[in-house]
């Protein structure tokens, strides 16, 4: 078979980087699914009606892990919107990488029903409000009701017979594109959570609706439904306030002053508005990355820590930037520590006692702990010990270890500012802790 025609290589890119985001969610998942079952043969909370304080640390740990790692799948599936009618090999991939993230997403979900669904007290528990991580109140009955919502079920049902159809176009790719090859062995492992029968789908839906709403059902539809979480599009994040066509981006005269003030070393923080993953990140500044020099930073985003072009924190709506109270030497010993995490996947756990797998203020935390006077104090947040990116922005505002640079805002600002401007505009900016 012949090479597939060259593609856009920001095309490629995107693949690359979803296939890697995919596959670490799903592998995520996993490792969740483990330790709640662990945890839930751990304390028997029906006989005992409470859950002790460590315990009721790690159900909203593993609940806010969980939420972060679906909000990756989630970015993935609302960000592909290309038309399966006829299949071509431009969107044939990106089709794929996004009924893989939904086939996670509904396996996720399904889980979570079996360990906790009968639970009241740990349903009562994932129903409360993580109001420093934005997740509202009554979460988990909503997640669970969208399994079995009849227009999320249909949209499966097109996304698997589109896949049954088109299985040997798919491999038939793959043989030219390992990343495909990847998707799809996880579809292959995953597909049995879309393959649910009628009767239990009644069952499971009159369950979650209640006998009122269960009477207002329209059989001759729920007969064709399967469970499902989420449809390919913006079916389910659309009460996250996202807008599918926004894009971000930093002003090209804006980006070439920011060019004309970095210093290899300086730490930039970013803000994309309406993304999907604002809601489950503290902060209004939820996002960090080091600038390396040459037009190069590494950066932890969901595909793991790589060293990135300029281009990705450009590709934001809002940028601040905040340099290290460090010699260069010193931050250049930093960038070497920043360059020897590349590679390593994200750490949806945010747990900063582990270095094999970084959030992305991790980067900075690890590049710059112990250097000169750097010592950065962790805040209890989840159940772990972390550090935020206002967190950072707090120190420069204090003058602690970092000092503010500049900053730039385009729902807020038309113009980078300088000097105490951008002070002014941090603090107006930054939730409380």
């Amino acid at each position: 078979m012949s090479d597939p025609p060259t593609t856009n290589p920001a095309t490629n890119i995107i693949d690359r980087a979803g296939t890697r985001t995919v596959l670490a969610v799903a592998d995520q998942m996993l490792q969740l699914r483990s330790a709640a079952t662990t945890l839930q043969a751990n304390f028997d909370t029906r006989s005992r009606g409470y859950f002790t304080p460590s315990e009721d640390e790690e159900v909203g740990h593993l609940w806010i892990s969980y939420h972060s790692a679906r909000a990756a799948l989630l970015e993935i599936v609302n960000a592909i919107r290309t038309d399966v009618g006829q299949p071509s090999r431009e969107t044939i991939a990106q089709f794929t990488l996004a009924y893989a993230a939904t086939l996670v997403l509904v396996d996720a979900a399904q889980s979570l029903r079996r360990l906790f669904g009968k639970n009241e007290l740990v349903r009562r528990k994932l129903n409360e409000a993580f109001d420093d991580f934005r997740i509202p109140a009554g979460t988990f009955d909503q997640i669970q009701l969208s399994l079995t919502d009849p227009g999320n079920a249909l949209h499966i049902k097109n996304a698997n017979q589109f896949f049954e159809e088109n299985q040997k176009l798919l491999w038939d790719l793959a043989n030219n594109r390992s990343e495909l090859a990847s998707i799809l062995k996880l579809i292959d492992t995953k597909r049995t959570a879309t393959d649910v029968g009628t009767t239990r789908y009644l069952k499971a839906r009159a369950t979650e609706l209640g006998r009122e709403a269960r009477d207002r059902l329209v059989i001759g539809n729920a007969s064709r439904a399967v469970y499902a979480i989420q449809e390919l599009g913006s079916r389910v994040v659309s009460n996250l306030s996202t807008k599918p066509n926004h894009v971000p981006t930093i002003p090209k005269p804006i980006g070439e002053q920011i060019l004309s003030v970095l210093r290899p070393g300086d730490v930039i923080i970013t803000r994309k508005e309406y993304a999907i993953t604002n809601y489950f990140l503290p902060g209004y500044w939820p996002h960090a990355a080091m600038y390396v020099g040459d037009q190069r930073v590494v950066e932890s985003l969901k595909d793991g820590v790589m060293e990135r072009d300029i281009t990705s924190p450009f590709s934001n709506d809002a940028i601040s930037v905040i340099r290290p109270q460090l010699d260069a030497t010193t931050i250049n010993t930093a960038i070497v520590r920043a360059r020897s995490h590349v590679g390593k996947p994200y750490d949806f756990d945010f747990d900063f006692t582990r270095a094999d797998r970084l959030v992305c203020t991790e980067v900075v935390y690890r590049s710059y702990e112990g250097l000169g006077s750097m010592h950065f104090e962790l805040t209890r947040r989840a159940g772990r010990e972390t550090l935020s990116a206002e967190d950072l922005l707090r120190l420069a505002l204090a003058n602690k270890s970092f000092r503010t640079i500049t900053a730039y805002s385009n729902t807020l600002t038309p113009q980078l500012l300088r000097g105490k401007p951008v002070d002014e505009l941090l603090r107006n900016t930054i939730t409380d802790r």
